[in-house]
């Protein structure tokens, strides 16, 4: 299938003429028996109001394809003069789903079609082969146009996102630099000399020390408070060096770091 800039639609037309698109979902109505399924003239412009919902529901800037199955031919619809298709509740658009068709004229029932979303849009890749542990640069990265739904859920990055973190495992050139495939560079260094910040409600008490473990900003940091011997504390690991601790009950802290 040749990708172009908006939205293809592989449409097969299905029990007397239902078109059917994009989303994900589970029937919520038992499909009522007997006869033959929606008329010609019922669904005969569905495929065009099923544009009009992927265009009002698809992100910018992206490519999107969509393979629609075929309904269940065990199913007997009963006869219907007018379907509507429509997403269901908190539905996405990306990847294996399907879509729902309710009849709203002459019946009463609703069928699901599966679908199969693709989506493409700009991703940075590896522009060279990266190497386990070494921060990545701006020479590092390209950006191609990729398909997005192949890519793990919650993975989809930025260039600003990539640069200066550490590849987790070597990535060769071309590959999508996912998420997962990278982690934050260390603040703090296991023995590098800290300040660490106890922040209460209406003070503040700080006290040198030292990092026990590497992390990252944000990340947790155990420290032990200077002049305590073997007495590790958590706190949250910042730039700079500092160690911020926010705990319940700070005069535990405080009576360490006298």
């Amino acid at each position: 299938m040749t990708m172009g800039r908006g939205i293809r639609i592989a449409t097969t037309f299905v029990a007397a003429g239902i078109a059917l698109a994009v989303s994900a979902g589970a029937p919520t109505e038992a499909v009522p028996a007997p006869v033959s399924a929606v008329s010609a003239g019922g669904a005969g412009d569905l495929p065009d109001r099923i544009r009009f919902l992927l265009e009002r529901e698809r992100a910018g800037g992206l490519d999107v394809d969509v393979e629609i199955g075929s309904l269940d031919p065990a199913l007997k619809l009963a006869p219907c003069a007018r379907a509507e298709p429509f997403l269901p509740p908190n539905a996405r658009l990306w990847g294996k789903g399907s879509v729902g068709v309710r009849c709203v004229d002459g019946a009463r029932w609703t069928a699901w079609v599966p679908v199969h979303v693709r989506v493409w849009g700009e991703s940075p890749v590896a522009g060279r082969d990266l190497a386990r542990g070494k921060p990545v640069t701006a020479d590092d990265i390209r950006v191609e146009r990729i398909e997005l739904t192949r890519l793990p859920a919650g993975q989809l990055t930025t260039p600003e996102h990539v640069l200066g973190r550490l590849p987790i495992r070597s990535i060769a050139a071309g590959e999508p630099l996912r998420a997962d495939l990278l982690r934050a560079p260390p603040v703090v260094q296991a023995g590098d000399p800290v300040r660490i910040v106890l922040v209460g409600e209406g003070f503040t008490i700080s006290t040198e020390g030292k990092a026990l473990t590497a992390a990252a900003d944000g990340q947790s940091v155990s420290v032990a408070p200077a002049g305590t011997t073997g007495r590790a504390v958590a706190g949250v690991a910042r730039p700079g060096g500092l160690v911020e601790i926010r705990p319940a009950d700070p005069s535990s802290l405080a009576a360490r770091s006298r």
